[in-house]
């Protein structure tokens, strides 16, 4: 068996930056993705998504390979939330980069509620600032009195409020409500070899290149020699050794019928919230019975996802909202609210591309009749509140009964909302009623409390803490009672990310996962320590 220095199972945003870190410092990686690769910028997916309507399932792994079960009462198809290509869910994301509050990591300490972090904002703040120069970050706190501080500048300028948000805040400031500029991983101008955002308003797949992808990266790393992605090959369990160490991981291409065995000497699970706890607890075996970091019952537990409404005003004059441009416009005023504790905090996006639930043209005759039924959109302005939540034995992540193609169990996620939940959707609606006041619009409509959406941020089933009995992983992603298995992502949040996108604590959390994971390298390699690692890559 050819033992390798660092074998990443996904191929995501958080693996990308620990591989970029590591492959810098002269480490060989591997990277493994059950889906295939793709191209970036992904031109012809944009023009099948948004020209055509058209999703090719050819650009994701195969459904069955991709599939899960759930129970509960979320609404929403918490498969198509997950992304499995080259690249990961960041290739098809808005590119909020959002820091955490110092608030949000000492919640239970504060405000009786969720988990503390085993670590402090102070400590995570240098990855942040590393995070927003990998990404390109453009934005500026100087309008935003709740941003939390910041130890260096982004690294670009950021995009202004167009005509239509600068109005809204006018309004709203009147009322002592304030909006800022949301800090974004696209371009503001020419950046590391990314063009300047055009302003195509379509992020989610960038056309351009200019909103940051995991593919900018991975392209690099390829050249360099020291990094490979096996893509199109599904990771069916992590084995380790009679010493209880992460050895080697077994995968098998997607259409073949033998496994292989990939040697490693550091092995970091990084593919996604849902699809690693569902790795851990196959690797099951005679030293770890329950699965990898198990032992206490920890893994799949502590789930969360963001709960996310949309709601629209109408205003009885034109208020052009999505009329060109990205996000540009949040407020986060209540993210660490007075009453946090009872309910959660809540983030505001009041972007004008956002329009709600548009009028359905379905069944129009004609173009007369179309442009009809769409005569109110420049009199609508759309909402998202996003709003943390906390973990409950309602919400958990185990092995379903039903497997994929290889006989390996799926992942089933048992999501319930709590009394938590419902009472932050309850400061939602005083939020929805506020805005209506403060910016003259009339309360057109607001998602009822069971139509919340996950945001697509899937957490903490791998929880982070200093304690083997309530937590899964250390402060540094590592697996309790496998030296050498390191988790990365959002599965390791200790609570939600408050009321923030996570992607920048993912890899604000990554870089130093990295960091450790290098040191850990460089020891072994000097002193001959348990991996070796120095002798056995040559």
């Amino acid at each position: 068996m050819d033992r390798r220095d660092v074998a990443i199972i996904g191929s995501g945003i958080a693996a990308t930056a620990i591989a970029w870190t590591l492959v810098k410092q002269g480490h060989r990686v591997t990277l493994f993705e059950k889906g295939p690769f793709g191209v970036d910028p992904p031109v012809r997916q944009f023009q099948e998504l948004f020209r055509y309507g058209y999703r090719d399932p050819a650009h994701e792994a195969p459904r069955d390979l991709k599939a899960l079960t759930v129970s509960g009462e979320y609404r929403h198809d918490l498969n198509d939330e997950r992304v499995m290509a080259v690249g990961g869910s960041a290739t098809r994301w808005a590119a909020i980069s959002l820091r955490m509050r110092p608030e949000d990591f000492r919640t239970r300490t504060l405000y009786d509620f969720g988990n503390d972090w085993p670590l402090t904002y102070d400590e995570i703040e240098p990855y942040y600032c590393r995070a927003e120069t990998l990404l390109g970050v453009s934005g500026d706190d100087a309008g935003n009195p709740f941003a939390p501080p910041r130890s260096r500048p982004y690294p670009l300028p950021p995009f202004e409020p167009g005509h239509a948000d600068l109005a809204l805040s006018e309004r709203l400031g009147r009322c002592g409500i304030r909006l800022h500029t949301t800090p974004q991983a696209r371009a503001r101008v020419d950046y590391d070899g990314r063009p300047a955002c055009e302003n195509i308003g379509l992020c989610t797949l960038c056309p351009t290149g200019a909103r940051y992808t995991p593919n900018h990266h991975l392209e690099r790393l390829g050249a360099t020699g020291r990094c490979t992605v096996i893509a199109n090959a599904a990771v069916r369990r992590i084995v380790t050794d009679r010493a209880g160490r992460a050895e080697a991981i077994v995968y098998r291409p997607n259409d073949e019928m033998c496994d292989i065995e990939h040697g490693a000497n550091v092995v970091i699970l990084a593919a996604g919230g849902i699809e690693s706890p569902r790795l851990l607890l196959l690797s099951a075996d005679d030293h770890h019975p329950n699965g990898l970091g198990n032992n206490s019952g920890q893994v799949g537990a502590n789930f969360t996802m963001h709960h996310s409404w949309s709601g629209v005003l109408n205003y009885p004059e034109p208020v052009y909202g999505g009329r060109i441009g990205a996000v540009t416009t949040q407020c986060h005023q209540f993210r660490d609210p007075p009453g946090r504790g009872r309910h959660g905090g809540v983030r505001i996006d009041l972007s004008s591309n956002f329009l709600g639930d548009l009028p359905s043209t379905r069944g129009s005759r004609s173009g007369a009749e179309i442009v009809e039924r769409m005569r109110s959109l420049p009199f609508r302005r759309g909402l998202i509140f996003e709003a943390e939540s906390v973990p409950d034995p309602g919400k958990r992540v185990t092995l379903s009964n039903a497997s994929d193609r290889f006989g390996d169990r799926l992942a089933h996620v048992q999501y319930a909302a709590n009394d938590f939940d419902h009472r932050t959707y309850g400061f939602v609606c005083e939020l929805f009623d506020r805005l209506a006041e403060a910016s003259g619009g009339e309360k057109a409509a607001l998602k009822r409390a069971d139509e919340f959406h996950s945001g697509w941020h899937h957490m903490s089933a791998c929880r982070m803490g200093e304690d083997p009995r309530t937590s899964v992983v250390d402060s540094y992603g590592r697996v309790h009672g496998v030296s050498n298995l390191y988790v990365a992502g959002a599965g390791t949040f200790a609570g939600t990310s408050g009321a923030v996108s996570p992607t920048l604590t993912i890899v604000a959390l990554a870089l130093r996962t990295a960091d450790v994971i290098a040191n850990q390298i460089h020891t072994t390699k000097i002193n001959s320590g348990p991996f070796a690692i120095g002798r056995s890559s040559k």
